[in-house]
């Protein structure tokens, strides 16, 4: 298995959108919208939730190293970002 293929050999560096990274989309989009700094404030908050779900659900299931890599990473800098 390489870092970018997962056991059957498979590319799995770009691979369909599952839901948190569409709600970390959607809701991230919404946010900028957003007229109110409480609803914006909400929203990023929703959007990040949804990002470390998929960035774990990616450290635990992702089909490549790569793809855990990208998950460590992103709860890595969530982290960073949320402490400082």
């Amino acid at each position: 298995m390489g870092f970018f293929t997962d056991d059957f050999g498979r590319q799995t560096i770009a691979q369909k959108p599952n839901a948190p990274i569409v709600g970390w989309a959607l809701l991230g989009a919404a946010s900028f919208m957003a007229l109110e700094e409480k609803n914006r404030r909400r929203l990023r908050l929703a959007s990040s939730v949804c990002l470390a779900v998929w960035a774990a659900l990616e450290v635990r299931a992702g089909q490549s190293g790569f793809r855990r890599s990208a998950g460590v990473m992103t709860l890595s800098w969530l982290w960073r970002r949320t402490s400082g």
